[in-house]
């Protein structure tokens, strides 16, 4: 009986092993995974998401005659694109790979494509479950896995009420400027300096931005926030009137959309925050213009933070529908800030002695 006991421990003992013996993972997306959230679909998007199942052999002996199931949930479309493997098919919301032999310690993966679904009524997380049987020195072995994945409704209603929020914004600030004839404030060597500095940002500087930033990787909007910085704190010494940075920031949009081609004008209220943001700070700190160093860079990183914030919270997910991680986010929105820190203070600088100059 001992001996029995003994028999049946060691075969479930060297099948454990064995199962052991594999490690399975599925990444989804397959993009920059170091930058975009993992595990995460947006239902409504128009394109297949690729995943990539990963097996590892982690023990000591070839694996052979592998096949790997995977069942899509919720019947999601399901492509195959062009790989290494060639077995692979797909059977309805199944795929199955079949790989000959998995050396031990060599990696072996497969790609097929997913298109979330249209849409669905709330948040969920659903399963990926990944089958797999193969024979190595000790027999036959099936195990199994699952990946959880959200589906995340698309952001039609974020971008809805973006939309009439930024109206909501827009009108509000055409409503001041016109109730308190805001523009009759403002000279016309004002509005040339207001106008001179606002197509340095959107021409000049922007091109600089966009033909250099991937130099830098994750530093690279220091190429853009730094500027930036430097001429909204010029701009406010010098014109020195209540809503110079509202104004400032919607001719660098209007700028933008000529000479780019951008299309911001149902966005317009969110790119004139901003500068309401910045005018609001002037406001409270008493018609500070950006005259002492401190008040320029709180204004340089409150005004950067908000528009780097604004673009990965808002603008990414209810425009492109893409998520990134949270941990890159708010890394942008860091180095955004110690730009608008730089720039406050280059700023400072540079406009203290263009207003000594013109004195």
């Amino acid at each position: 009986m001992k001996r029995l006991l003994s028999i049946l421990l060691l075969i479930l003992l060297s099948s454990n092993l064995a199962a052991a013996g594999l490690d399975t993972s599925m990444i989804i997306p397959v993009k920059n995974t170091d930058i975009y959230e993992s595990n995460r679909l947006v239902a409504g998007v128009t394109w297949h998401e690729r995943a990539e199942v990963v097996l590892r052999n982690t023990g000591s002996d070839a694996m052979h005659d592998i096949v790997v199931a995977v069942d899509v949930p919720l019947n999601m479309d399901i492509k195959i694109p062009a790989q290494d493997i060639k077995d692979i098919s797909v059977d309805g919301t199944r795929v199955t790979a079949r790989i000959a032999e998995i050396e031990p310690g060599e990696d072996v993966s497969f790609l097929f494509s997913v298109k979330p679904p249209e849409s669905i009524q709330s948040k969920k997380t659903v399963s990926f479950t990944i089958s797999i049987t193969y024979e190595d020195g000790t027999g036959s072995h099936v195990t199994s896995s699952i990946s959880s994945v959200e589906i995340v409704p698309p952001p039609s209603w974020v971008t809805y009420g973006t939309l009439l929020v930024s109206m909501l914004i827009l009108s509000i600030v055409l409503t001041v400027a016109w109730k308190f004839d805001v523009l009759e404030w403002f000279t016309t060597i004002d509005l040339i300096t207001i106008s001179l500095l606002a197509a340095l940002i959107g021409v000049v500087f922007r091109w600089f931005w966009q033909t250099f930033n991937d130099i830098l990787g994750p530093f690279g909007g220091l190429l853009f926030t730094i500027p930036t910085v430097v001429l909204m704190i010029v701009a406010l010494q010098l014109v020195r009137k209540p809503g110079t940075a509202t104004l400032l920031f919607t001719v660098v949009e209007l700028v933008a959309m000529v000479v780019w081609g951008t299309n911001i004008t149902i966005w317009m209220g969110w790119y004139m925050s901003e500068g309401v943001l910045v005018d609001a700070l002037v406001i409270l700190f008493r018609r500070n213009y950006g005259d002492t160093r401190n008040a320029a860079m709180v204004y340089g990183a409150a005004r950067s933070a908000f528009s780097y914030a604004l673009f990965y919270l808002l603008f990414a997910p209810a425009v492109w529908k893409v998520y990134y991680a949270p941990w890159y986010v708010w890394t942008e929105v860091g180095i955004a800030a110690i730009g608008g820190l730089i720039g406050g203070s280059i700023g400072y600088n540079i406009a203290k002695k263009m207003r000594g100059a013109m004195i």
